[in-house]
């Protein structure tokens, strides 16, 4: 199950740089999983489906961002570049091509599925660490690097290790792309999709998270609101706002909660449900 609409931004927490090596490793390795257990990729632009399987498909990673960490850390690290280096997030991509051979014609590129991932590379180098989310700029670099062609419909899921300013959930969608915005909110995968029709299945790609791994990161939410528990604020849209995750796994997760502590109750009688503490 995946999510369309937006959420508000929540507020940013500081990265260290092994915990940003760690996430963007993670988020390429579960986009790649998805990758491999897509059959077929819809293409907007003609209104086909093209077959996605391994003989179809060729891969390509973006390493070229991994040059600008290099430059940078002998401009700024002052010890340890080679530690500097190894801890740091490299800032790749990568890139599933879909090709299709028409009889007596060559092979033609149709759709393009990829991923990349950004951090504040300056910042962690100086620093060790950054709470500063990725901007617009950030994002209009990595569907430049990846959307290159007309003619060819790019599915595009950018991640950012430290999240993303608000501005750049408007610029999700174009002629020829869209891009799902990833990050880790209170320790949970996150993504956020422009509603747009030419998605489709493919939304799927960028869904980081099985049902159960958002459920286990809703109860794990839930027992940190103890206030919003208390005031009768802990509702499933205050969740969705934090996390993102479709209202029905939030209202399974609530179900679970309330199955496991006598002292909370799931309040169903209206819109929006709500976890209540209760006493005796």
């Amino acid at each position: 199950m995946v999510n369309s609409r937006v959420y508000r931004k929540a507020e940013p927490e500081p990265v260290d740089r092994k915990t940003a090596l760690v996430r963007e490793e993670g988020f390429l390795e579960r986009f790649t999983g998805n990758i491999n257990n897509t059959p077929a990729i819809f293409n907007p632009l003609d209104g086909k489906f093209y077959d996605a399987s391994v003989r179809n498909r060729v891969m390509r990673t973006l390493d070229d961002r991994s040059q600008d960490v290099k430059v940078l850390i002998r401009k700024h690290a002052e010890r340890d570049l080679m530690k500097t280096y190894e801890e740091m997030p490299k800032n790749p991509g990568v890139v599933f091509e879909i090709w299709h051979q028409q009889m007596f014609a060559n092979r033609q590129l149709r759709v393009v599925a990829a991923a990349a991932s950004t951090s504040p590379t300056e910042e962690m180098i100086r620093r060790g660490s950054s709470a500063n989310p990725a901007r617009p700029e950030d994002l209009k670099r990595v569907v430049d690097l990846v959307a290159s062609q007309e003619g060819v419909f790019y599915y595009i899921g950018a991640f950012s290790t430290t999240g993303w300013t608000e501005p750049c959930r408007q610029l999700l969608v174009g002629g020829n792309y869209l891009v799902a915005l990833s990050d880790v909110a209170h320790g949970a995968w996150r993504t956020t999709f422009a509603p747009d029709a030419r998605w489709r299945s493919s939304m799927r790609l960028f869904d980081l998270a099985t049902d159960e791994e958002k459920i286990e990161a809703i109860r794990a939410f839930a027992r940190r609101q103890t206030f919003a528990l208390l005031m009768d604020e802990l509702t499933e849209d205050y969740v969705y706002e934090e996390l993102g995750y479709p209202i029905p796994v939030i209202r399974e997760a609530f179900e679970v909660i309330a199955s496991e502590d006598r002292f909370v109750r799931l309040e169903t009688a209206e819109v929006p449900y709500r976890l209540i503490r209760v006493y005796g």
